[in-house]
């Protein structure tokens, strides 16, 4: 279970920054995908400078008239100032006879106190995994990963420095024993909201013997969220689809026209989709050599969801081909 503290630096002059649209994102973003795992700061984070006082003091004063940026970082900070705190977390160990290497930066002292109880709380809860997230590229907690000692006793806290590398650990967490694409795109759905999976496509993947690894098809479905925001901006299903390749490596398309005018083709690609009845379910994912992901959009509450209607083999292609 991962137990994530958040470092400082995303309140660090946050008054003056002009980047912290794609950190409210990110965190969003990674929190989202923790679930009832939660995040944690330490409780004088509400001291930290932000170029326009004390974070704690910005924050309210600036909830309702700040840049949309500003106001959704702010919320989910002050959130997380209610508690429980990284200092909550119960400990077996005295801290103080921790040792760290590399050695973490002793300013500020209480981001070192917070990333040692992180630890002695690790050394006392085996399942817990200690993160930390430090996604400004400014951040002097440089290293990848920070080793705490006691005895013979160790805990190792990685230092992720952006969400990419934090969902990917997540997917690894989340795909760990998983087997076979049944049980992966059953995974997928509980892991990301925006993704809706229809009978059809649990049929398909309970009948395929996957050709891809289970990650793979994984991340393959939960980055269709990828797709899905793109289309939140206005952009084509081309174009989203090419930001959803460039994110996942996942190369994703429309089918021809060939296949639509193909009744027998656009047949197997037509689902029912609850409340929107028959759609046809054009645009798919590759993730395997022959395992094809299909899916349809629609706008739910304000944003675009995702419906798988097929998770398995290749579909016939005009002429009988797969």
């Amino acid at each position: 279970m991962p137990v994530v503290l958040l470092n400082h630096d995303f309140v660090d002059g946050m008054a003056h920054r002009t980047d912290l649209g794609p950190v409210a994102v990110a965190l969003q973003d990674v929190q989202r995908r923790l679930g009832g795992d939660p995040m944690h700061v330490h409780p004088e984070l509400t001291l930290q400078a932000t170029g326009g006082g004390p974070f704690v003091e910005w924050a309210n004063q600036h909830r309702n008239d700040a840049g949309a940026d500003r106001r959704m970082l702010s919320a989910l900070l002050l959130r997380l100032l209610s508690g429980p705190f990284v200092t909550d977390l119960p400990l077996e160990r005295d801290v103080s006879l921790l040792s760290d290497d590399p050695a973490l930066p002793p300013e500020p002292s209480w981001r070192r106190a917070a990333m040692l109880h992180l630890a002695a709380h690790a050394l006392s809860a085996t399942s817990a995994v200690p993160w930390v997230l430090s996604f400004d590229p400014r951040s002097d907690l440089s290293q990848p990963r920070y080793r705490f000692t006691q005895g013979d006793a160790i805990a190792e806290v990685d230092n992720f420095r952006s969400s990419a590398e934090a969902l990917s650990r997540l997917g690894e967490l989340a795909t760990r024993g998983l087997v076979g694409a049944l049980a992966t795109l059953e995974a997928a759905a509980q892991h990301e909201s925006r993704l809706i999976v229809l009978d059809r496509a649990r049929d398909a993947a309970r009948k395929w013997n996957l050709d891809c690894p289970e990650g793979a098809l994984f991340r393959a479905l939960v980055d269709l969220a990828i797709y899905a925001a793109a289309l939140d901006e206005g952009l084509s299903r081309e174009l989203a689809a090419e930001r959803y390749h460039k994110a996942s490596g996942v190369p994703m398309s429309r089918e021809s026209g060939e296949v639509s005018r193909s009744p027998t083709c656009k047949r197997q690609r037509t689902f029912v989709v609850p409340g929107r009845g028959e759609q046809y379910f054009d645009m798919h994912a590759k993730p395997g050599a022959s395992t094809r992901i299909h899916v349809w959009t629609d706008v739910v509450e304000g944003r675009h969801v995702v419906y798988v209607g097929h998770c398995g083999e290749h579909l016939l292609l005009p002429g009988g081909k797969r």
